[in-house]
Order: C-alpha cells, then structure tokens, then sequence
C-alpha cells in the first residue's frame, strides 16, 4: 500500500510539473500561404509597468526597451531592458538614468548592443557577460556597411537629412538628399528607403562629391547645421508617392520597411486595415501577401541605425488595437515571424468611483496620523497597494515647496513615493509622501484633486463634483479633529489650517471656482 502509495504522489507530481510547464510555453500558431510565405506566431506574456520603444534580435535572444508611463509631474519616465530567450523572460536590467530623452537608438554594432542618446556625445553598452552598461564616450551614425562603401545618415530635424557614402579605399565621401533611409543592396545597386520613396544608386560615384568641409566627419562634428551640399545626382526614384501631402497630419499607408527576397526588392506596406508584403512599380504598390490586420506600426525617434529587418538586428515592433498587446516582426527569405507581446500590467488607473475614493482616504488619513513620523514608504506602500492606488512614481526628485512645508531644516526630505487615485472621469486624486532616503521615515504627505480630464476644467458639472468634494474634506475633518485653528479666504483662495495637540499641522487650500484641492500634513 505503501509502495503505490509513494508511485499516485509521484504521478501527481509528474502531472503538475508538466502542468507548469505547459502554463508557461508562449502560444504559437503556424500559417503556410499559398504565395510560399509561411507565417510564425506566438506571444509572450509579461507582467511590465511601461510601454515597449525598441527591440532587437541579437543572438537569438530577444532584446526590448520598456518605458515608465509618466501620468503626472512631466519628465520622463524609467526605461528597463528585457531579455527574453526561447520566450521566456530571462532578464531585467535597469538602464541608466542619463538615458532620460525621447531620441533614443538602441542597435547592435560589433557585438555590442548600444544605447545612443540623440543629442549627446555620451552613450553605453551592454556587457553581456556582467549584464551592466558602461560608458563609451563616441559612437557614429553609420547605418549601412560592404566590402566597399560605409553609410552614415544625419537628420537635421525639420530641413530634412543627408546620407553619405564613403570609399573605404580612398576615403572619398559621396553624399544626397536623403533622411535616414534604409539601405539594402541588391547585386551591385544599392537601394534608400524611406516611408514614401525608393531611391536607386548604380554607382555612389556619380553621387554629389562631398569637399573636406562637408564630410560626414566634419558636419557631425560642428554639431549637424544643415547647409545644401550638391546637386540632385548620381540616383533614380525607383517609387514614389506622389498624393502624398506632407503638410497633412493624417494617416497615410506608407512602407514600413524593405528587404531583398528572391533578387528582388519588396516591402512591408501598411494602409490603416491591413498589413502585407508588395512590390513596387514606378508610382504604385502592389500587394503579394497579406500578414496582418489592424496594426499600427512605430519607430521610436531617432532610432534608424539598425533599420533593416533582414540582415540585420531590428525587430519591427507594431501597436495593435488592445492597449496591453503589442507584436514584433521579422522576415528570413519568405519566412515571417511574429511575435506578440502580451502585458498584464495595468497601464493607467481604473476609476473607483467617489465613495470608495472617500473610504481610502478616510483610511489613509487615519494611518498617517496614527504615527507620522515612524512611518516607513514601504509601509504606506503595501496600504497604497491594497487600497489599489496607482504608483506614477517619476523618474526625478520631486520637491516640496517651503511655502507647504516651513521647516525644511528639520529633515532632509530627498526621496517621495507618489500615487493616483482615478474617482471618475472628472476628478482623480494624487498622494506624495515625502520622506529622508536614509531611513525611508516619511516627514510629509501631500494629497491633491484635480480634473482627470483637463479637457473638462471649464465645465459646470466638473466644478460641482469639486465642490462635493471640499464639503466632504472639512467636514470630515472637522469630525476628526475639530474646528479649523486659522481660515483664511480671500478672493479666490480659502485656506483652513489645523493644529493638533499632538503635533500635527493640516493645510486644506482650494480655489473658489474650485480648480484644485490641496491637502498637507506633517508633524512638527
């Protein structure tokens, strides 16, 4: 009895391994067209407070950016890098905080994955082997390398951009008229892409010939001014779109990008329902093979030195319709690989509707004043979490002003914690607590109201669901802990200052028309 016993555990152990197992493979489909494409799904769950920005394949591992959401106090948010194998998560690595800017390119070059803020000279790589970033202090915007010629393109913002093509055997740099595009070389041609264009160079030789003021190097190094160097030469358009307005901000079907598959060069096309793969004629797109519907998708600013989706290292990355799913796509010959990204996170705030908003405060209240002064961020941020607030913690200081806070020489106040609280679609209600980073002990807590839609600042049934409010801060307040010690209302501002027996001084200031609250407690 013993004995089969032992064997039914082992069974069931057996069972709920593979169970496990099974839970966590990604989801994969397999799809073969009639045109010889094949297409590759799966998806990757995880579980990631922000949005992905870049991605890259680099060893068969999977490389993607993820960036904080930054809901409230500006800035920019933390970014993190995710290393995925096999689709499974494998990694997590912070990145550096300097890398706090929108024009970002992440790319590999000579077995390095970099990181190149736009408008520093100051960038980093990964080391692979202590998974940390180091600094280096230079890295070049080449975009395209053979046997014969190195590419390198600059874009002056809003007057466009050049592309250089320098001779490796004589130094000799031809350049055009060309923004960042992406390069691929079919037989001896090479051919520029960009969203609307397709630009043929036989021979980069017959291109413009750049003198020694006007080299990729001397441009790049007197700080990118945009001057016109040469004439329109040396290149055919091979496509191009001639409706296009550039001075009309709506969508427009566009190629997304291009690779060369069966001596021919085709594209990923993208209208605003569907997603395939065409050729081109001189002023048309024709469509070969359908991919994908309803996606949209995106680069990240700046971010062209790994364009390509063959032969190189970028992954394609698309939004789709649901705000927690996200793909990325890559082609090998007439192989076509997706890869969804699905985020559990929750993004932004649900709204918690008023009276459930009050009762938090009602008990976030109480804890803060049941021992401010001991209290830990830690400690109010398992509360906040079981109250199901919302952490928009920024990626920067946030500072109190002494106007709220008189005795800033008390404490050193250098670390806050802050979370949303979304009431309805009117009002939303947003907590700091400010504390001294040695000890993590929280010194002040600041609470305000304000519009969850800005949008709706103006209107009348707005301003009312402010004034309920205000009603139910003094008067619960007034419960608590008594009448107010000092009022003090001018025109457009009431302030109603508190202070206890035990220490503690409350600032309630709101504005007549009711445009925000404001809510301070500290201890003295």
């Amino acid at each position: 009895m013993e004995i089969n016993r032992n064997i039914a555990l082992l069974v069931i152990l057996i069972l709920l391994f593979a169970c496990s197992m099974a839970d966590s493979k990604k989801d994969s489909s397999v799809v073969h067209f009639e045109s010889g494409y094949t297409l590759y799904q799966d998806t990757i769950y995880v579980d990631i407070q922000g949005e992905m920005t870049h991605a890259l394949k680099y060893h068969e591992k999977i490389y993607v950016l993820f960036e904080q959401r930054v809901l409230k106090y500006g800035g920019l948010g933390k970014r993190w890098l995710y290393i995925f194998s096999n689709g499974q998560l494998e990694r997590k690595i912070d990145c550096p905080e300097e890398m706090e800017t929108y024009y970002l390119d992440f790319y590999a070059k000579n077995d390095s994955l970099i990181l190149k803020p736009y408008m520093l000279k100051q960038s980093y790589y990964l080391d692979l082997m202590k998974f940390r970033w180091l600094k280096i202090d230079k890295t070049d915007d080449l975009i395209f390398e053979d046997e014969k010629f190195q590419v390198y393109s600059l874009n002056f913002g809003e007057w466009g951009g050049k592309t250089w093509f320098k001779e490796k055997m004589t130094g000799q740099e031809y350049v055009l008229e060309a923004t960042t595009p992406l390069v691929n070389k079919l037989d001896s041609s090479y051919y520029l892409t960009n969203s609307y264009r397709v630009l043929k160079i036989i021979n980069p030789r017959l291109l413009s010939e750049c003198s020694e003021d006007i080299t990729y190097e001397n441009i790049e190094s007197r700080g990118k001014s945009y001057s016109w160097y040469g004439e329109p030469i040396g290149f055919s358009i091979e496509y191009e779109d001639t409706a296009i307005n550039y001075c009309d901000f709506n969508y427009k079907s566009h190629i997304v990008s291009s690779f060369v598959f069966g001596k021919e060069l085709l594209h990923i096309y993208e209208t605003d329902t569907v997603t395939y793969i065409a050729r081109h004629r001189r002023y048309s797109i024709e469509p070969i093979q359908k991919i994908v519907d309803g996606v949209s998708f995106y680069k990240w600013h700046d971010s062209y030195r790994c364009p390509n989706s063959i032969g190189n290292n970028e992954l394609l990355k698309f939004q789709t319709k649901y705000e927690n799913l996200y793909g990325l796509m890559e082609i090998k010959d007439n192989n076509i690989h997706i890869h969804y990204i699905s985020n559990k996170a929750e993004l932004e705030p649900k709204s918690l509707g008023i009276a459930q908003a009050d009762s938090i405060f009602i008990k976030r209240f109480n804890l803060i004043l049941s021992d401010l002064g001991n209290l830990h961020l830690k400690d109010v941020d398992l509360a906040e979490q079981k109250w199901r607030s919302f952490d928009i913690t920024p990626n920067h200081k946030i500072g109190i002003d002494e106007y709220y806070y008189p005795n800033p020489n008390k404490f050193i106040i250098d670390t806050a914690k802050s979370y949303l609280i979304q009431e309805d679609s009117l009002i939303s209600n947003s907590i700091i607590y400010y504390a001294t980073k040695e000890k993590e002990l929280i010194r002040v807590v600041s609470c305000d109201w304000d519009e969850t839609d800005y949008l709706d600042y103006y209107e009348e049934h707005t301003k009312e669901v402010f004034r309920r409010k205000i009603t139910f801060l003094e008067d619960y307040l007034t419960r608590t802990i008594g009448k107010p010690t000092k009022i003090k209302a001018k025109r457009n501002n009431t302030k109603n200052n508190w202070k206890t027996s035990n220490g503690f001084s409350i600032l309630l200031e709101y504005t007549k028309n009711s445009e925000g609250i404001r809510l301070i407690i500290y201890k003295d």
